[in-house]
């Protein structure tokens, strides 16, 4: 995982690149309209319409926020309060708190904290969509998110390998409820690119990859844990510690997004790299995957505060 930046300096940054709303306005709707607003009721083209929060379209007459379908829908803070609390977020380590957030941005209510921070997982899952590539490690493994709970998940992971390093690379994991050839097949197509080599050491996954016509295959044997075991492992004992069993299996997925992202965050040069990649994840997806977004209920009832 990155380091911790220094926040002070990292805030001052912000301050520095977003002096005011409408900077703030003006760099949304430019990453999210790059050649000019799009009417998403008649799909009209305006491209020399100036940036604004809420647009109405002078064909239509229908009425459009910058914000609609995003993770930002509904939300009547300020943008700029949000592109802090993204800034902040990709600078941060895995395990930041929603009282951490909430403090940052002064909010009143815990409640939204934790809400956007789930939303930012969200969106970091969105924004990391790259695919593996060249030699590639795929394991499958039961994590634990909270032993005193006595839930495990089962856990495809994808890891990527820099051969001329000997480190690893871009990472990918998925939450699955049972390994068959139909579930690996999904998760590699979406997180591995074509005619990659896929090392496994796990006998079930390397059984349902014999026939695959897109990739390389090689089974190794090693009587030392495999990269893909280290991961599940790291990733395990940082809920462990960090989220202390405040994370239910139902809401898993939310935390290996943000796992991954971090971890493939490292490639990039800078925090400003960072920061724009996961931009990218607030306009990624249409507002279906926010029906399911998670409530506080479930990991209050374990009696701990979710992260």
């Amino acid at each position: 995982m990155p380091s911790l930046i220094n926040h002070t300096a990292s805030l001052q940054t912000f301050k520095e690149m977003f002096p005011s709303e409408e900077d703030c306005i003006s760099t949304l709707f430019s990453l999210r309209w790059p050649h000019g607003f799009v009417c998403p009721f008649c799909h009209t083209r305006h491209p020399n319409r100036a940036p604004q929060r809420y647009i109405i379209c002078s064909h239509c007459g229908n009425r459009s926020s910058l914000t609609t379908g995003t993770i930002m829908h509904g939300a009547k803070k300020p943008v700029r309060d949000w592109l802090l609390a993204i800034w902040w977020f990709s600078s941060s380590q895995f395990g930041t708190s929603a009282k951490e957030l909430q403090r940052l941005l002064d909010l009143s209510c815990y409640q939204t904290a934790w809400t956007w921070l789930q939303k930012l997982r969200l969106a970091m899952g969105e924004a990391n969509k790259a695919r593996c590539r060249g030699v590639v490690e795929i394991g499958c493994g039961a994590i634990v998110p909270a032993p005193e709970r006595k839930e495990s998940a089962l856990v495809l992971t994808a890891a990527e390998i820099i051969l001329t390093l000997g480190t690893t690379g871009r990472i990918h994991m998925l939450h699955i409820h049972r390994l068959d050839a139909e579930t690996l097949m999904g998760f590699l197509h979406a997180t591995v690119q074509s005619n990659s080599s896929l090392l496994t050491a796990n006998d079930p996954v390397a059984h349902l990859m014999t026939d695959s016509s897109s990739y390389y295959v090689a089974p190794v044997q090693s009587s030392q844990p495999s990269r893909t075991e280290e991961l599940n492992r790291c990733f395990e004992t940082c809920l462990h510690t960090v989220h202390r069993g405040g994370v239910t299996v139902k809401h898993l997925q939310r935390y290996l997004d943000e796992f991954c992202f971090r971890n493939n965050a490292t490639l990039l040069p800078d925090h400003q790299a960072v920061f724009r990649s996961l931009l990218t994840g607030i306009f990624s997806e249409p507002l279906k995957h926010h029906r399911d977004a998670p409530t506080p209920n479930g990991p209050r009832s374990t009696g701990r505060r979710p992260a």
